[in-house]
């Protein structure tokens, strides 16, 4: 079993975690709610996308109208100085619900940090069999590059006991939990990197 957290002593790190399921009470939404309770307890500022919140029209270019939870996604997403992402595997990709939530990230194309440029982002995927899992993860990541942003070296594709969570939301499997601690402290370490010392309360 790893030790706590990496923790720091630096301004605390945004960290944004997208649960890619509709569904309140599927497995991805309340294991996205328990990392964000990780991060938030390590001191993290932290927000949670999932469900209703990524409940968007498909992406479109240069649309300029939406609901409000689209600027929320955005400017949560360029404020990040990490990213955990949270998939389902549906017919062995991402869920339709996260990947057009990230197609938002392209309206930060012209940001002085562009997409997700330069921010560590954790991937795990959840899934009923092990083939699904480790092609969901395996496109998680690709994602991840595309938006300019670096995986963790350790991402999880979790499939039957290893993806069971307890009443409370928390992995049931002792292994899961503890590579999801190392996923975690991964994506805090990094993000810590980014948060620089700050003049008059400015964070960069």
């Amino acid at each position: 079993m790893p030790g706590p957290l990496h923790r720091s002593n630096h301004p605390a790190p945004q960290v944004v975690l997208i649960g890619g399921s509709l569904c309140a009470s599927s497995r991805t939404g309340r294991l996205a709610v328990w990392c964000a309770g990780r991060c938030a307890e390590e001191g993290a500022v932290v927000t949670c996308l999932r469900g209703a919140d990524l409940e968007l029209p498909f992406y479109q270019p240069h649309r300029g109208d939406g609901p409000q939870r689209v600027p929320r996604i955005v400017a949560a997403l360029a404020r990040a100085d990490g990213v955990v992402l949270l998939s389902p595997t549906y017919h062995g990709t991402v869920s339709g619900l996260l990947k057009n939530a990230l197609d938002y990230a392209n309206d930060l194309a012209d940001a002085r940090e562009p997409f997700l440029s330069d921010r560590p982002i954790g991937c795990v995927a959840i899934s009923s069999g092990d083939q699904g899992a480790h092609s969901t993860l395996a496109t998680l990541r690709t994602i991840a590059h595309a938006l300019r942003g670096w995986p963790t070296p350790l991402g999880l594709a979790l499939s039957g006991e290893r993806a069971e969570l307890d009443t409370t939301g928390a992995p049931a499997d002792p292994r899961t939990r503890a590579a999801l601690e190392i996923l975690l402290d991964q994506v805090l370490v990094a993000a810590r990197r980014r948060v620089r010392p700050t003049v008059a309360g400015a964070r960069r």
